[in-house]
């Protein structure tokens, strides 16, 4: 902004402070009018970065309606368990010093969650990340930042326990495959192992059911951020009760026989 010297000469100390008042106005008004427009650009900013948050969140809620299915295959590695170590303990279906199960087809691709009932799709974090990258994270006001950070802190929770549910259900494909043949049935596979290959069998199963439980549980928790976001219910500790809800029935479903 450039600021000219007066046209006539300043004769007296009034025209010297009306001329020095006039400056002073001016770049008040001007500084004001700079001010208001950077506020109302941040506000703009802002309304966006919100809109794209709920709008992911809505997409996340709706992969996540589909993951949490991944839950019916616990029902499989329950079966499987139970059905390893009862023929090891009743000598069921023992032919040559080994015992044989028949059981349906593991839910349990190698190298994917994905089965013939579930596709799993792992939730989005691209909006969020990129305004962390970019400082706009700055734009949102501190209760409502911490719920954005909690989903993150949960999405990254959610990241390592679909990480273990695979590696686990690699375990599972790699064994059927090696130890089962199809069954007389459709969709069955029979297997055959040794006491001792059932007995670490069992243990695979039930590992991956517990998996599969906590994978399932950090979904339900992520599910109740993502719809706080995209109802712009945005109380941290109302979301921390809910949460606490699903802790809960967790807790219950595990002490279930």
């Amino acid at each position: 902004m450039d600021v000219h010297a007066p046209h006539a000469p300043l004769h007296t100390w009034k025209d010297f402070w009306i001329h020095l008042g006039t400056i002073t106005i001016g770049l008040l008004i001007a500084i004001g009018l700079e001010q208001s427009v950077e506020w109302m650009h941040r506000i703009h900013e802002r309304t966006v970065l919100e809109q794209d948050l709920r709008e992911e969140a809505r997409h996340n809620l709706n992969i996540i309606s589909g993951d949490i299915h991944i839950e019916n295959s616990v029902t499989w590695m329950q079966n499987a368990a139970t059905a390893a170590d009862s023929a090891q303990t009743n000598g069921k279906g023992s032919s040559g010093g080994k015992v044989t199960l028949t059981l349906s087809v593991a839910p349990c691709f190698a190298g994917t969650l994905n089965s013939m009932v579930v596709k799993y799709f792992a939730p989005s974090e691209a909006v969020w990340t990129a305004a962390r990258e970019s400082g706009l994270t700055a734009l949102i006001p501190a209760p409502e930042a911490r719920v954005y950070a909690r989903l993150s802190h949960n999405l990254e929770l959610l990241s390592g326990a679909r990480d273990r549910v695979a590696y686990a259900c690699n375990e599972i494909a790699a064994q059927q495959q090696r130890f089962s043949a199809a069954g007389p049935g459709a969709g069955t596979r029979v297997w055959t192992m040794t006491p001792e290959r059932a007995e670490k069998f069992s243990e695979a199963a039930s590992r991956t059911g517990i998996e599969i439980k906590a994978l399932v549980f950090r979904l339900r928790v992520v599910q109740v951020c993502e719809e706080a976001i995209l109802n712009e219910a945005l109380d941290s500790d109302k979301i921390m009760e809910m949460i606490g809800k699903v802790e809960e029935e967790s807790t219950s479903d595990a002490a279930k026989p």
